[in-house]
């Protein structure tokens, strides 16, 4: 909590809140932004946590675009960033499990880590790819991204796009969001260059469509 506090009182650069403790000690401080790890399923939450300071969002990555468009308003009410690429933070824990893999404990884990650099991927009976245990986080095993999705993305009002970092060719991500997002590239042919990159799981957008699983892929 001390840390918590020093960070709060600094004034170089905005901080996101993903607890209900960095909310409680932001709300009327300085500017901030809600991380997707804070429950915002509706405009009358996002109008509380507006309330309390909050000058951009992040919505949860499990909700569809549309219903993203729907709460803010299409962007009216707030900026909103949306995860659009990597593998997707879905849970948090106080152990962590990458340590707890190596037999080892958190405080005396000697980094081992760097040895996973995307993380431990668990896989189905059926060999599929389900999830990446990644120190105390567990993502998903498919790598989220909304490169093919620039029209929903504009029709919610998304004004930022958040791209999540992977060990391989993550400037070849970058550019290849950039040249579509920014400068009218073609989508499929971009999506296919990103297809040949070193990726550390499959391709997924499934949770940025209504009614769709995660892990789906759907063609744009």
């Amino acid at each position: 909590m001390r840390s918590l506090r020093r960070w709060v009182e600094q004034g170089d650069f905005m901080l996101e809140a993903n607890d209900a403790a960095a909310v409680r000690m932001l709300a009327g401080h300085s500017p901030w932004v809600i991380g997707l790890h804070v429950n915002v399923y509706s405009a009358p939450a996002l109008a509380e946590y507006l309330a309390l300071g909050a000058t951009r969002w992040v919505p949860p990555v499990e909700l569809s675009l549309p219903a993203v468009g729907q709460i803010n308003a299409q962007g009216q009410a707030v900026p909103t960033e949306v995860f659009a690429f990597g593998r997707m933070p879905l849970a948090l824990s106080a152990r962590c499990f990458t340590a707890r893999h190596h037999h080892l404990q958190k405080d005396a884990c000697a980094f081992r880590c760097v040895e996973d650099p995307d993380g431990l991927t668990l896989r189905t009976r059926e060999g599929q790819s389900f999830l990446a245990l990644n120190g105390i986080q567990t993502q998903s095993g498919s790598v989220h991204c909304l490169l093919g999705q620039k029209r929903a993305l504009t029709d919610a009002g998304v004004t930022r796009l958040r791209l999540s970092p992977t060990s391989q060719d993550f400037g070849s991500v970058v550019r290849l969001f950039d040249a579509v997002m920014n400068h009218d590239a073609p989508a499929e042919a971009a999506l296919l260059d990103l297809q040949a990159l070193r990726l550390p799981g499959p391709l997924s957008n499934g949770f940025a469509q209504p009614k769709r699983a995660g892990m789906e892929w759907v063609s744009s």
